[in-house]
This record gives structure tokens, sequence and C-alpha cells, in this order.
């Protein structure tokens, strides 16, 4: 008896078919779709940063075309005082939308004189209202006569406003700090 060679009874190597690169394994489905919610976070947050610019710069024209107005008109003596009493209730209405839209938490719309002046030093970080060169803005409906540095009020109201618009506002209302 002769011994058969038992590799002989072996079939043929076959080789695999080649790995395909459509469809996608299930892991590479969950990675496009996180990919592309943080993407969408990414363009949300991107859309809302150019929104909040947009509206600082259009607040910040708004205050310098303010005093650009102040400039014009006080070049001539006779409307120097009135130009002044316009600037200032400018600059204290543009100082309450900000604070009426950015701090809705607050009642600033109801504040006036020293409260407001107050306020806005809260607010702002530091007492350029109230010992600086913010204070005709206290009491600026009830003068007569435009006493102050319009330019150095100028900076002190754009910092102001930049401020509210740069820093991140996180309100707990009353109805989520019960639950």
């Amino acid at each position: 008896m002769e011994a058969e060679d038992p590799l002989s009874q072996l079939k043929d190597i076959h080789i695999p078919e080649a790995v395909t690169f459509w469809p996608p394994a299930p892991g590479w489905w969950l990675l496009l779709a996180l990919a592309l919610v943080g993407l969408a976070f990414l363009c949300r947050h991107l859309l809302a940063n150019m929104l909040e610019r947009r509206r600082l710069g259009m607040v910040l024209s708004e205050l310098d075309r303010a005093l650009q107005t102040y400039s014009e008109e006080s070049a001539f003596d006779h409307k120097r005082n009135q130009a002044g009493l316009d600037y200032l209730a400018s600059v204290n209405n543009i100082l309450k939308r900000v604070a009426q839209t950015r701090l809705p938490e607050t009642d600033s719309a109801l504040l006036t004189g020293k409260s407001w002046l107050a306020f806005l030093d809260q607010h702002g970080g530091n007492s350029n209202f109230t010992g600086g060169p913010g204070q005709p803005l206290g009491d600026a409906v009830y003068r007569r006569n435009f006493e102050g540095d319009v330019r150095a009020l100028h900076e002190v109201a754009s910092a102001w406003i930049e401020h509210c618009y740069t820093r991140k506002t996180h309100t707990v209302s009353n109805k989520e700090s019960v639950a």
C-alpha cells in the first residue's frame, strides 16, 4: 500500500476578495455623525460671535456718531452748551439701551441719578461713573449748562459698552433655581 500524499487532498488556496471602501463600518458612520454635530456647533458659535461683534460695532458707531455730532455742533460758540447737553442725552440713551439688552435681569430702565451711575460702575467693574468722567450722566436731564470732558466720557462709555458685550453672562432665573 502506497502512502498517498495527504497534501494532494487539500483544495487550492482561495484569496479573499479585496476590501472595498463602501459601505463603511458602523464606527465610521458614528465618527461622521459626531463630526457633523461638532461642525454644526462650531458654525453656530462662529455665527453667534459674528452677530455679537456686529451688534457691538453698531452700538459703538452710534456712540461715535453722537461724538461727531457734538464736535460739529460745538464748533459754534452759541451751540456748544446745547450740543453738550444733547451729547449727554445721547450717551445716556445708548447706555440705557445696552443695559436693557445685555443685562435684562436688572431694572436699569428705572434708574436715574446716583443709582444709575452706581449701576454703571457695578457692571463696568470700575468707578469711572460715580467718581470719574462719567459723573455728568447722573444729572444730565436736569442740567442747564454742560460741564465735562467729552472725550473722556466717550472713552468711559465705549469701555463700558465693550465690557458688557465681551463678558459672558449666565443668569439663572428664579424658576430654574427652584427646580
